[in-house]
């Protein structure tokens, strides 16, 4: 046994690396929202690469462990609590059974992750544990059990610490979208100069930029799209796709965000302003 689900707070699943193997059929990629984030979860445990890990949304999630392990909650800040009592996030936290672990709040960034030494156990589907509602389960419910090997003995030494300057900065860097010569030169100058800001539509599947665009460009033949692909609707909206988001998609393709850039924006909450930096596809910082 691992541990249960005592309340499931919001969006709470377990996600790793993604699934590229189902793409060919239609199935999302998903994996972590924010991967940096996720793999330094897994890092400070000396855990394997691709390891699941519980991702959860803001506030709520309160685990029961039923054995004994090593675990991290992976956040830019947070208050979380193990039996009542405070204790650090990004840490290595030892854990017998019978304890709980509880996220009261972030109070910086919207999505935390928590991992446990070795990485939760469930079944692979098409290289990967992660959560998709037309593969396995949408996300955790009350009472749901996560199966995980008990660990006892030492942490080890020292262990890595979270560059929190990573999650500072509010310029997402962007390649230019298959359709993005088709804008008129002024969208071409308000993409590269203006400010934007996230609306309060966001999930796993896309986050809404507040701010419209006026949009004379045609829909589209649908075309392949992945998370980053910044979409531009008839209406001026942009809607960036996110991790669970479609493989396919009918709307002009105006932006590419970089892997980094999607990590950085997922953890942005409403109203955030942000812009855009565009740069060449050989640039990338991962």
């Amino acid at each position: 046994m691992g541990l249960i689900i005592k309340t499931p707070g919001l969006y709470s699943t377990l996600q790793d690396e993604g699934r590229r193997e189902g793409m060919p059929q239609g199935i999302p990629i998903s994996g972590a929202m924010d991967l940096h984030l996720y793999r330094f979860a897994n890092q400070i445990l000396d855990n394997p690469e691709g390891c699941a890990c519980i991702e959860f949304f803001q506030q709520g999630l309160e685990l029961e462990l039923g054995v004994p392990t090593f675990l991290c909650v992976a956040a830019i800040g947070g208050v979380i609590t193990l039996n009542e009592a405070k204790v650090d996030v990004n840490s290595i936290l030892k854990a017998k059974a019978g304890d709980v672990l509880a996220i009261k709040e972030l109070t910086k960034g919207s999505w935390g992750y928590v991992a446990v030494r070795e990485g939760f156990e469930s079944r692979s589907l098409l290289g990967s544990q992660s959560f998709y509602k037309a593969l396995n389960k949408h996300r955790f419910e009350k009472n749901d059990k996560v199966m995980f090997s008990d660990f006892e003995g030492e942490s080890g030494g020292d262990y890595p610490q979270l560059d929190v300057d990573y999650y500072k900065g509010s310029t997402l860097d962007v390649y230019k979208g298959p359709e993005f010569h088709k804008l008129s030169e002024t969208l071409q100058y308000q993409l590269r100069n203006a400010k934007f800001s996230l609306s309060k539509s966001q999930n796993r599947m896309a986050y809404e930029i507040s701010e419209r665009l006026g949009n004379e460009l045609e829909e589209i033949v649908t075309g392949p799209v992945l998370p980053g692909t910044v979409q531009f609707t008839p209406e001026g909206k942009m809607i960036v796709l996110m991790r669970d988001a479609q493989v396919t998609g009918g709307y002009p393709r105006i932006l590419q965000l970089s892997e980094s850039a999607i990590n950085l924006l997922s953890q942005m909450r409403t109203k955030t302003r942000f812009s855009f930096n565009l740069t060449e596809i050989n640039s990338e910082k991962i």
